[in-house]
This record gives structure tokens, C-alpha cells and sequence, in this order.
């Protein structure tokens, strides 16, 4: 059964497109796409959303939008809610949409159009822990949509902006780089990200249209019971050392109880028989 997320939490970065496509159409720079979540170590995190767009592309599209309001205002409208700005850095415009969470398993998976025939436990990012005496081991899983559904197209007809958008990324996926990252708040030891970064981060390299179950592995050692492992080893070396110790001091002690006793000569061996005798 189909189910529709919140538009709240809609992944806006195709209505870019639509306000700009002739303007992309025509460059040859990309749009940047990229997903990042930080996660704590209590779940808690923030999750950043930054679409770049060529600067050229937003001062062209001034005057080939038109209306009331300008192409970066209209984009910058369109920002998930959360802590929103923006900045230049390399000829491109960034807009950038920082999303805080208290629990990774309430927040949301990314989704380009919000509409997926996959269960609802799907639209969830999830995180699970197993114990162990000496490690605890975390999994999480992600799933990111890139993937404009059929039954959007469709119910929207030939000519609506999905159907525009899906027929022209298709055509040229190299129009937009999207990039899923993660930093994981513990040591990565699995995943099926295409690159692991410095400090516990996993990155995928996504094309339009990719749909990606995306996992990552992690461990957190438990430095107490190797603490109390060594605390105990010395305590048996020092019993054992005491053990050793005693029976070490008792063999002297006897040894030199043995040496200690006199050594009568053979004259007052018999002097002393004979003043016994008499």
C-alpha cells in the first residue's frame, strides 16, 4: 500500500531544478546534493542538507524566472525547516538546512519525492547495539531514495515538473552529484559506504535514480573490563609471587636449620663416650 511522508521532511532539491533547468540544461557544471548526519553516541545528532548551485546560474536565473520574488529567494523559501543559511565558497551558492534529532531512529530516511510502496519502517534511519564483555557493537541503517516513483509520474501526467524532472536527469545523470555521508560517533569496522574518511565517516557516491539501503558497522571497546582483566592478573602474579615467596624462605630456613646443628670430631666423639662411661 502506498503511504505519503509529511511534507515537512520533503526533499525539496528537484524544485531547484524546476525554477533553473534551462540554465542547467545549457552549463556544464553540476548542482551538488549532499546529505550529512552526524550521530552522538546517545543518538542524539544533527543532519545537514546542503544543495549547491552554480552562482552564475542564480544571478542568470533573476531574469529568467521573473515574478515577484527572485530564483534565490524562491529557493531559499523551499528549505526544510530547521537552522537555514547560506554562503558562497567556489563560485557556487550554497544553501545549507541543519536538521537536530535527539534519537537517530525517529529521523526520517531521505526521499526525493516522498513516496515509497515500502513499508513504513523503511522511512526511518535505525540504529541497534549488542553487548558484549569486552566491545559493544553498533548497526545503523539508512536508506536513501533517489528515485522519482512511477505512480508520482503518472498521477501527475506527461507534462507536470516530476515527469519534466525525471525525463531530464535521466538523460544526463552527471547534472547532479549527490553525496550521502555519515559520521559515526564509534569506530567503523563494516560497510557498504564507496569510501571510509578520516574520523569514523562513510561516504556514498549516489546517480538519480539510485535507491540504496545504506549500513554501517561499528565498535565500541569497554576499556573497564580490561581494566579489571589486568587488575586481576596482577593480583594472581602478586599471589604467586607471594607463594613462591614463602616457599622460597621456608627451604632457606630449613637449610640452614640443617647447617646449624654441631659437628662433633672424632676425638670428642670419644672423650665424650668415655666421660660418660665413668
Amino acid at each position: 500500500m502506498k503511504k505519503n511522508i509529511s511534507l515537512k521532511t520533503k526533499i525539496f532539491f528537484l524544485i531547484i531544478f524546476i525554477f533553473s533547468i534551462t540554465l542547467i540544461i545549457s552549463g556544464c557544471d553540476k548542482t551538488l546534493f549532499d546529505i550529512y548526519t552526524q550521530i552522538n553516541s546517545d543518538y542524539s545528532g544533527v543532519r545537514t542538507i546542503d544543495i549547491a548551485v552554480k552562482t552564475e546560474y542564480i544571478k542568470r536565473g533573476e531574469v529568467s524566472v521573473g515574478g515577484e520574488k527572485s530564483l534565490f529567494d524562491k529557493i531559499f523559501a523551499l528549505l526544510p525547516q530547521g537552522e537555514i543559511n547560506t554562503f558562497e565558497k567556489d563560485n557556487y551558492t550554497h544553501f545549507v538546512s541543519k536538521i537536530y534529532f535527539k534519537d537517530i531512529n525517529f529521523l526520517q530516511h531521505v526521499s526525493i519525492d516522498n513516496f515509497s510502496e515500502d513499508p513504513s519502517e523503511r522511512f526511518y534511519a535505525k540504529i541497534e547495539k549488542k553487548d558484549s564483555f569486552f566491545y559493544t557493537q553498533y548497526y545503523y541503517l539508512d536508506y536513501v531514495d533517489m528515485k522519482i516513483d512511477d505512480a508520482v509520474i503518472k498521477s501527475g501526467g506527461a507534462n507536470s515538473d516530476f515527469a519534466r524532472l525525471d525525463n531530464i536527469l535521466k538523460s544526463d545523470k552527471d547534472i547532479i552529484s549527490i553525496t550521502y555521508q555519515v559520521k559515526f560517533p564509534f569506530k567503523i569496522i563494516k560497510s557498504n559506504a564507496d569510501v571510509i574518511g578520516s574520523s569514523n565517516i562513510a561516504i556514498w557516491n549516489l546517480s538519480y535514480g539510485e535507491q540504496k539501503l545504506v549500513s554501517v558497522e561499528g565498535k565500541k571497546i569497554k576499556f573497564l573490563p580490561y581494566f579489571l582483566l589486568i587488575i586481576l592478573g596482577i593480583i594472581i602474579l602478586f599471589i604467586l609471587f607471594l607463594i613462591f615467596a614463602i616457599i622460597l624462605t621456608s627451604t632457606r630456613r630449613k637449610f640452614e636449620i640443617k647447617r646449624s646443628k654441631p659437628i662433633y670430631s672424632y676425638d670428642n666423639y670419644f672423650k665424650k663416650n668415655k666421660k660418660d662411661r665413668y
